[in-house]
């Protein structure tokens, strides 16, 4: 008959209550749960200059070639550049077909701009973009 029972150490296999330091510890349990989620939480918070928090302090930043063209074209919208927002969404279109698919094409850049603005969710999202010009 085993000695240990519920709350007394217990055997192998068995629930018990804590039994201390015995040189079997699993792997990977010891130290880096504690010490590397630490490092990982604050890792986020640290930007490039090494301040924690400086992120966003100059403003909107362009994230790859298609947002800095869409920023370039909203502040060519509203320093008149551009007829009418049509023409500027057009101009975002087809910047999009050159860059992401090297193609030119005026009829479905057309296509595309016309369901951009008939579409209410999209519209939205077009109009936000468009009053982020500087």
């Amino acid at each position: 008959m085993s000695v240990g029972g519920v709350g007394r150490g217990g055997g192998k296999g068995r629930a018990g209550g804590a039994k201390g330091p015995s040189g079997k510890a699993p792997a990977g349990k010891a130290g880096a749960t504690t010490f590397g989620g630490a490092v990982d939480r604050t890792a986020g918070l640290v930007g490039p200059s090494g301040a924690v928090g400086s992120g966003n302090v100059q403003g909107p930043q362009a994230a790859d070639p298609i947002t800095s063209q869409a920023l370039a074209i909203a502040k060519q919208l509203k320093n008149g550049d551009f007829k009418n927002k049509e023409e500027a969404t057009k101009k975002l279109v087809a910047e999009v077909l050159k860059e992401k698919l090297r193609m030119k094409s005026s009829a479905l850049t057309s296509k595309i701009a016309d369901a951009l603005q008939d579409d209410p969710r999209l519209n939205q999202a077009l109009e936000r973009l468009w009053s982020k010009a500087e």
